[in-house]
Formats: C-alpha cells, structure tokens, sequence
C-alpha cells in the first residue's frame, strides 16, 4: 500500500495548490501513516517548504499492489512543515503528505491563501442543483451518495454523484486546523452548477456552496483508510466485499477519473441535467 494503486492522473487534482502531481512508481502512490492517520501524497511543492522537527513514528505501509499478503510497514523519516501543523501536512522524501479529507485545491494549505481555480472555465454554465447525502472524499476528490437531489441525476457511479471542487467553492462549518476539511460519511448538502462540457457525455457538477446536513464526523482513522490488514496480514479487503480498505478509495479516485475521461469526450445530455 505504499502508493495506492489507481492511474496518475487521478492525482492531477491535486495540482492546483503549488504543487506538482507526484509521479507514478509501479501502479500505487506515496502514503505513510503517523499517530493513527493516514497521509497521501499531494506532490512536491513548486517552492520547497521549509522541514520543521522530525516526527516520530512514522510508518510506510507495504504497497501490496500485486494482491498478495502486506508485509509489515517499515519506519519512515518524516518531517513537520514550518508553520503547517503536523496533522494537516507531513513532508517525507521531499514530498508533501496529508490526510485524506482535506482539498488542496480550494486554498494552498501552506500558505493558507485561496486558489483561483475554475472548474467552469471552458464549459458552459446550466442550472442550478442541490444534492444532499453521505460525502466520500480521497484524493481531492468528492463523491455525493446521493439521498436527495433537486434534479434528477444521470451517469451515478453507484448512486454517487462525482462533484467538482475548485476555488470558487465555499466548504462552510466543515473546518479542520483551519481548513476545509469533509471526513468520510459526512452527510453533506451541496449547492452546485451544472457545467456541459462540448462533445461530453454527462455534465460536471461543479459544487459552489458544500455545507453539513448532519453530525460532524470525526476524521477517519488508518484502519478504516487502509483496511485492517495495512500493518500486515492477508490479502485486502474492499468495501464492496464487506471490508474497510483503501481499495474503497482507489474505486473512488478511478470511478473519478474515468468520469472526467468521459466528460472530455463524448457527449452530453443538455444543461440543466446530470
């Protein structure tokens, strides 16, 4: 699990706060866990943050990519980031890690500053739409478990809706260590833009108000990222086969990825639909 195993381009969210999407070795990414919690690797700053004190503890899960048994993590050298608080970003191999939950593309996290991304920018705005239920984050990305919507949605990726994140979103009560922050299972209610992209098929959703619309939840746990058997064990288990892993994960960012994929190009029902 050293580098969960999904397409690199999964990552190019994750671009837009200064970084560089970090590149691929073998088929997974970089992830290290630290007091119970899980970092992915959100790629190497264009500008080297500053290393604050080393941290203690710090593992790398086994990348287990083939299937097989995990073998144990091997301790890892980590770092603080000058000014950045550990539990919001570590830096290991000239890398910047954070917990999965947090979206770098809404505001450079450290600097705390907004970004000007624009998910809108080359497709053609349709109407509104409100949709409210369980949210699952990875990556920079979100996906919307959708229990309730103002428009009927097509092109669901197993009743959830992919939503674009940019810097024009506002994530409002949903804060950690000061930034937008939506842990996994937070049922959520999103005010978002329906955006058709030419020759597409589908249109984005791209979300401009994301607020909660139940309990807070508390962040997740590495156990229940990476599955129980990160510190070694038997094959993993995914959601889909009744298990808590990174695998669930890995589904998330490809299912994702292949959305945008097809959003690029074919094409789309009319604005104003999903």
């Amino acid at each position: 699990m050293r580098r969960i195993a999904i397409v690199t381009a999964v990552l190019a969210a994750l671009a837009g706060g200064g970084l560089a999407a970090p590149p691929a070795h073998a088929s997974c990414i970089f992830v290290i866990v630290w007091h119970g919690r899980a970092y992915f690797a959100a790629g190497t700053p264009e500008t080297p943050p500053h290393p604050g004190a080393p941290v203690r503890g710090a593992v790398e899960p086994d990348c287990a990519d083939t299937g097989g048994p995990a073998r144990p993590p091997t301790p890892i050298a980590a770092r603080r980031i000058s000014g950045v608080p550990p539990s919001l970003a570590l830096l290991a191999r000239d890398t910047v890690l954070i917990p999965s939950g947090y979206f770098p593309e809404v505001t450079n996290f450290l600097t705390g500053a907004s970004l000007p991304s624009d998910k809108t920018r080359g497709c053609r705005l349709g109407g509104p739409v409100r949709i409210t239920g369980k949210a699952q984050a990875a990556f920079g990305f979100l996906n919307v478990h959708v229990g309730d919507s103002t428009v009927r949605l097509h092109h669901l990726l197993r009743g959830a809706a992919h939503v674009e994140i940019d810097g024009h979103t506002r994530i409002q009560g949903l804060v950690r260590n000061g930034q937008p922050f939506i842990g996994d299972g937070q049922v959520v209610r999103v005010d978002a833009r329906f955006c058709k992209v030419h020759g597409a098929i589908g249109t984005m959703i791209v979300a401009r108000r994301i607020v909660p619309a139940g309990p807070i939840v508390a962040p997740p746990t590495a156990d229940e990222v990476l599955g129980p058997y990160w510190r070694g064990g038997p094959g993993i288990l995914s959601r889909a086969t009744g298990g808590h892993s990174w695998p669930a994960y890995a589904a998330l960012a490809l299912l994702a990825a292949v959305a945008a994929l097809l959003i690029v190009r074919r094409r789309s029902h009319r604005p104003g639909t999903g």
